[in-house]
């Protein structure tokens, strides 16, 4: 291979100089941040061109790997790792891919096995001990609930919130006519109205409230609804306050859910709305006062939330994404391998989620004010004015959830 392509991307190694023990490290350091990102092109451009040379290195493997992994082709992509496992015996970073691979294969048991391997390998590893006591429980329940209908609701919203009294109301109910039945709400001490808007909600029996207290409330609230939830949804969508779930066709998302039966987990992409130049909050409702958003290729479009079924969750990784007994799929019933909340090629044809992120003037500062759900001190906990203003993009007039606007009007305003 030239010198020139090895530049181009950024690895620049004599493999006629270097022994395999130096070369491995560096392939390593190399694709680590490429396996990692959402949007794969870079890394399978890397190994593609970097596979006359590198191909015989265990690391050019896993990150062969890894790009089968994310264009959903498990069954070569096991071939490979099985084979790395058999070679390198105690890398627990193989054996977890590889249990990983079995999982959205909806391979339980080789999972399973892989698991004990890797911990043997790894004992001391919080990732793999708390995916494997996830796995554990997955598979006693469909053994336990094998043939038996248990399911209490059919679509939950799960929902941890604070301070979220401007739109939570108008939240609530458009939910609910798009086919929510139940919602597990996790309030992180909210200051405002939230408890009472909750209390005023006219389906009172539709709502499991909690209130949460300290640090983190987000993550202790989804990890608290798996565990104590899994069996009383057939599904469950994780979302936020301010993200409007909604079918794109038809009426219903029951309806979308009802056509890929057999998933265990699907991946619906954000739509970023902006401020609509509002300063002050509209006297409106939020879905007439902001009907502009980002164009199309808008890089915060690639980020999902997670409908999943509960019962199939291993691991709760973060507020976009579970680790399941299977695999994840989009709209259309096509396998998605998503990476850190993202996936490559967005689809809402079906679904979609309006992300209200920006709202007015007055309600970002607002939520800027109130900051993310980690520590005091924590650098990240109150974002950059820019990190808001770059979001409030207002390119697209976007009108396709006002379908329900005249009865969401009469239930907002019973």
């Amino acid at each position: 291979m030239e010198t020139a392509t090895l530049t181009k991307f950024g690895l620049d190694l004599d493999v006629d100089a270097l022994t395999a023990n130096e070369i491995e490290p560096r392939l390593k350091e190399f694709f680590s941040g490429r396996i990692a990102n959402p949007n794969p092109e870079e890394l399978m451009q890397s190994v593609k061109e970097l596979e006359e040379q590198f191909s015989g290195y265990s690391e050019y493997q896993f990150a062969r790997a890894a790009v089968l992994m994310q264009a959903c082709d498990f069954a070569r992509a096991r071939e490979i790792l099985t084979r790395l496992a058999r070679e390198l015996p105690s890398d627990s970073r193989i054996l977890h891919r590889l249990a990983v691979t079995h999982l959205n294969m909806g391979s339980a048991q080789a999972a399973q096995d892989t698991y004990l391997a890797a911990l043997a390998a790894a004992p001391s590893s919080e990732n793999l001990r708390r995916e494997f006591a996830g796995l554990l429980r997955v598979m006693e329940a469909k053994k336990l609930y094998a043939g038996v209908s248990r399911k209490k609701h059919r679509l939950s919203v799960v929902c941890a919130i604070k301070n979220e009294a401007d739109d939570l109301l108008e939240w609530l109910h458009l939910h609910k006519l798009v086919g929510v039945d139940h919602f597990y709400l996790y309030d992180n001490e909210s200051t405002d109205e939230t408890r009472a808007i909750i209390e005023s909600f006219p389906w009172p029996d539709m709502i499991t409230y909690h209130h949460v207290k300290g640090e983190f409330g987000q993550i202790r609230a989804f990890h608290h609804a798996i565990d104590s939830y899994r069996n009383s949804s057939e599904w469950c969508a994780f979302i936020d306050a301010d993200e409007f779930l909604y079918p794109v066709e038809g009426n219903s998302i029951r309806d979308v859910l009802d056509d890929i039966p057999s998933a265990p987990a699907v991946a619906v992409q954000w739509l970023n709305f902006g401020s609509n130049g509002h300063e002050a909050k509209p006297q409106g409702l939020c879905i007439e006062s902001f009907t502009r958003r980002a164009p199309d290729d808008f890089p915060d479009h690639y980020v999902m939330k997670s409908i999943v079924r509960p019962d199939a969750i291993v691991a709760y990784l973060h507020p976009h994404q579970s680790l399941v007994l299977g695999c994840y799929v989009q709209e259309d019933g096509a396998p998605v391998f998503p990476i850190g909340g993202r996936c490559s090629v967005p689809k809402r044809k079906k679904l979609a989620i309006n992300h209200y992120y920006t709202k007015s003037r007055q309600q970002l500062l607002k939520k800027r004010e109130r900051g993310r759900p980690l520590a005091e001190g924590d650098p990240e906990r109150i974002r950059a004015m820019e990190f808001f203003t770059l979001r409030d993009r207002n390119d697209v007039e976007d009108l396709t959830i006002l379908k329900f606007l005249p009865e969401l009007k009469k239930l907002a305003h019973r």
